[in-house]
């Protein structure tokens, strides 16, 4: 499957902090699926980020949340990816390693069910264009968004998604819960360095 989805606006409000993974570095869920990346706090012109420098690693922090999906019309975050892995491309598990990820996971994973229905939002050097969904390889609900890639590499970006618009048009149903928020980013498969950096996730309009 592949197909284009456009970014979308909403109407601006008040903001709702979703995720801050700077503040939330030691209180939120570290998993590390191989190795063990370097996080550190990053004071920048755009405030405190959250700096993510895999180590031939793959790690991620996961936020536990409860909001319902469909309430997620106005989602925006910043980030900035410093180095990309050149040879990656996500539509083979060999080479799939990622620059940056933010993950919306709607359910709860568990030892037992692992696939649960998920939007990952990434930042990959894998050669679509901007908007382009694909199917991961590993999961068959984890759904890949690819929404910045080589040319954007060292520059903020910032971006406003409407996450219950983009679950509609990918998964063909409504959007159910929103349990967790995460951040992640590797180079176990193609050895090539990268590093991120992840801002607060806001919903721009209210998610209630």
């Amino acid at each position: 499957m592949v197909a284009v989805l456009a970014a979308t606006t909403g109407a601006e409000a008040a903001d709702r902090l979703l995720f801050d993974p700077a503040r939330m570095l030691g209180t939120a869920e570290r998993m590390d699926f191989k190795g063990h990346n370097g996080f550190t706090v990053e004071h920048t012109e755009s405030g405190d980020m959250l700096r993510s420098t895999p180590r031939l690693s793959a790690s991620g922090l996961y936020q536990s949340v409860d909001l319902p999906g469909a309430g997620l019309a106005s989602v925006t975050w910043r980030w900035r990816v410093d180095q990309l892995q050149q040879h990656a491309d996500i539509r083979a598990l060999p080479t799939e390693d990622f620059g940056a990820i933010v993950f919306f996971i709607f359910g709860e994973p568990s030892l037992f069910n692992r696939d649960v229905p998920t939007i990952a939002y990434v930042w990959t050097a894998t050669p679509v264009a901007n908007g382009t969904v694909l199917q991961s390889l590993r999961f068959a609900s984890l759904k890949f968004v690819q929404l910045r890639g080589r040319t954007e590499v060292g520059g903020w970006q910032s971006e406003t998604r409407n996450v219950a618009a983009d679950y509609r048009a990918i998964f063909g149903t409504e959007p159910p819960r929103l349990r967790k928020i995460a951040v992640f980013n590797d180079n176990d498969d193609t050895k090539e360095p990268t590093s991120a950096l992840f801002g607060p996730i806001v919903c721009a309009a209210p998610c209630e």
